[in-house]
């Protein structure tokens, strides 16, 4: 009995941390104030996706949600509902402080319109075994600078939020110029980088730079993996893989996939892999009827974790969140960890991920490991409030890329 005991404790234990986790994703649905983040609130949302468009580069959808005031492009805003009715959806768009928390602006000051943007345009899916709705809407371009969060709702009742998703519109006033490179703390150098970089404002009204500029360094257009203040640089580090189909299931009813099995990659040697930095892109079947969606099954082969923290697949395409929908579970028969997730057909790429100490991160080090020479991408965005203003305005913004 006394060898048995504990052994049902850490059963137990394991059950109740993976039961906690997803209860707080569960919470933060139902109940709760607006979250000011990428989240989705209704299960029948699925790839809600937000991009620039008007620019220069062909693969709009692969961009970040940050444009250019002063290029014209706006945002286009898709997503897809789930069953056979076409419900009737509303947008509205809320500007936000460099901390992502509502400013003190009215819409008139931000938007050329009123605040309220039904979507019209739909269409039915054609040739797909899993029905469903696509729609989309060309947003407004908005009149000033900063971070902004728009709300998709359900008819006329704005307190009913199926999903909100970031984006961002910059005035460029300071420019930004960096490097990647090995950290030079030297027990980190195989394992992080280090970023540095210069800002140059010129003739831009800036007293107290210190005081005065909020700067924000994005790796990978993750909003999870962000430093905000002072300090130029970035310690996390990640490796993120492609995707390999194993074998395909069609029935009448929906096609299924399965991937390949992937191997756990902490402290093995560092592999150059060309990848999206965690995007992905849908395809388009114009011949053949419309992407469909497919039920894709995931196999981390390892053996089930003492610690109990069970692995999650994550990637731009759930917004790199450990909710129970890529919840992954121990399979005997496949000698590791499974999760079955609804993806449209595309490009993804995706890793694996424990969570962090406090349960509010996904941590991949544990399985992917960390790697200095990892192709990463970084964002600085640089935040100013003028004197006499009431709100953050975006006055600069840069990507720079280790290669």
């Amino acid at each position: 009995m006394k060898v048995l005991t504990p052994f049902i404790l850490a059963i137990g234990l394991i059950f109740l941390v993976n039961q906690l986790i997803a209860q707080v994703i569960e919470n933060r649905r139902q109940s709760g104030p607006l979250l000011y983040e990428d989240f989705i609130y209704d299960e029948n949302i699925k790839t809600p996706l937000i991009y620039p468009t008007g620019g220069v580069s062909s693969n709009d959808i692969l961009q970040p949600p940050v444009v250019d005031l002063n290029q014209g492009g706006t945002m286009r805003l898709e997503f897809d509902w789930l069953g056979k009715e076409q419900p009737q959806f509303r947008a509205k768009i809320i500007h936000c402080n460099a901390d992502w928390k509502p400013s003190a602006l009215n819409d008139v000051e931000f938007l050329p319109d009123y605040n309220e943007f039904p979507i019209y345009d739909v269409k039915i899916a054609q040739g797909t075994k899993v029905g469903y709705s696509h729609y989309w809407l060309e947003l407004p371009k908005v009149k000033v600078s900063g971070n902004f969060v728009v709300v998709v709702y359900k008819g006329r009742r704005e307190t009913d939020v199926v999903f909100t998703r970031r984006f961002m519109a910059f005035n460029q006033q300071i420019i930004a110029a960096g490097k990647v490179s090995f950290a030079q703390d030297i027990p980190r150098r195989n394992s992080h980088q280090q970023v540095d970089f210069s800002l140059k404002y010129g003739n831009y009204p800036v007293m107290n730079p210190k005081q005065d500029l909020y700067v924000v360094l994005r790796q990978n257009y993750r909003w999870d993996r962000t430093i905000a203040g002072l300090k130029p640089y970035m310690v996390q580090d990640r490796q993120v893989k492609g995707i390999g189909v194993a074998k395909l299931d069609f029935t009448p009813n929906f096609n299924a996939a399965y991937l390949f099995p992937d191997e756990i990659q902490s402290g093995k040697t560092y592999m150059q892999q060309n990848d999206l930095d965690g995007q992905f892109a849908i395809s388009t079947r114009d011949d053949f009827g419309d992407p469909d969606y497919f039920p894709v099954t995931f196999t981390l082969r390892s053996p089930q974790r003492e610690d109990g923290k069970t692995p999650y697949v994550i990637g731009g395409f759930n917004f790199f969140e450990l909710t129970k929908n890529n919840q992954m579970h121990y399979e005997e028969a496949a000698e590791g960890y499974q999760a079955t997730i609804l993806c449209k057909q595309g490009v993804y790429n995706y890793m694996y991920a424990v969570p962090s100490a406090d349960g509010k991160r996904a941590n991949e080090e544990p399985i992917e490991g960390a790697y200095s020479l990892t192709q990463n991408t970084y964002e600085i965005f640089i935040y100013h409030r003028a004197p006499g203003t009431r709100a953050d305005q975006l006055v600069g913004y840069q990507v720079i890329q280790k290669y």
